[in-house]
């Protein structure tokens, strides 16, 4: 065998090596939260109280420390866009997104599935300067599932395009436009017509050992909150991120720990609560037929 063909195979193994062992960077846990226990105008208070409890349990599940403290991070209007009846994205598995953020847009086409391997084979490529992709474990639970795994693989890039059509997405997603081919012309609507004031506190940080994780409360109003106004969903969530995935079992299972102790935070959590991206979706119990 020549040098060169010999090469050649190694290099079609790395490829082929990398494929079958996709990558998994970025790991977030998330649990919904009784949305009536938050209100605007004692947002800041609802959200510190929230956090003393969680520190509290996490520090006592996993004996490390927990520190900062929780202040407001990120204000920006949040839209999903589908097409209207068929709802036609979501039921190929996939939600396009749109955050406004201080006049600046971003769009994210993602895929969610409970198979890693599937959701990294899902092409979303973007020929858009800045596009970022990532391949993420989304930790959940629920009252009759208490750890369950979905698979999120998405391309988050720069937007100045005003959304209305398939046009939108396929001009920023080339694999998902070569591998579905969905015409430019298919209307795409507002989801639910609901235009959702995402509020972010951030801050608060989990000592895992040699990595850390970040501690993210989420609310979402409908339209620009005011008063006593109660957000539609909630939501407390906590990430860590390799960028080579190389998780030691010490991380890992300190996250579990903390998770299970965020579980276990019952006045704050609401393990019937749809997720974010489920709430948005029955908002309009027309919009999807």
């Amino acid at each position: 065998m020549s040098i060169r063909h010999a090469s050649a195979l190694l290099l079609l193994g790395l490829s082929l090596t990398a494929q079958a062992n996709p990558e998994v960077t970025s790991r977030e846990y998330k649990l919904m939260l009784d949305a009536s226990q938050f209100s605007y105008a004692s947002e800041a208070s609802n959200v510190a109280s929230l956090i003393s409890a969680a520190d509290s349990a996490i520090e006592a599940a996993i004996a490390r420390s927990v520190t900062g403290s929780a202040s407001l991070s990120k204000q920006r209007e949040v839209r999903f866009y589908d097409t209207l009846y068929s709802c036609t994205l979501n039921n190929m598995g996939y939600i396009f997104r749109e955050r406004r953020e201080n006049g600046d847009s971003e769009v994210t086409l993602k895929y969610r599935g409970p198979d890693r391997y599937i959701a990294d084979f899902e092409d979303l490529s973007s020929s858009t300067s800045g596009a970022e992709t990532k391949l993420e474990a989304d930790i959940g639970a629920n009252s009759t599932t208490p750890f369950k795994v979905v698979y999120s693989h998405s391309t988050t890039a720069p937007n100045t395009r005003t959304i209305n059509e398939m046009a939108d997405v396929n001009a920023h997603f080339d694999g998902f436009d070569a591998d579905y081919g969905l015409s430019d012309n298919l209307p795409l609507s507002l989801v639910g017509n609901l235009v959702i004031q995402e509020r972010v506190y951030k801050g608060v940080i989990i000592d895992l050992g040699s990595i850390d994780a970040e501690i993210s409360v989420t609310l979402w109003y409908q339209g620009t909150p005011s008063g006593s106004q109660a957000p539609l969903v909630a939501e407390i969530s906590f990430k860590y991120a390799d960028s080579t995935a190389d998780y030691t079992g010490k991380v890992v299972n300190r996250a579990k720990g903390a998770f299970d102790a965020l579980r276990g935070l019952t006045n704050w959590v609401d393990t019937d609560s749809m997720t974010k991206t489920a709430f948005v979706y029955a908002y309009d119990s027309n919009f999807c037929q």
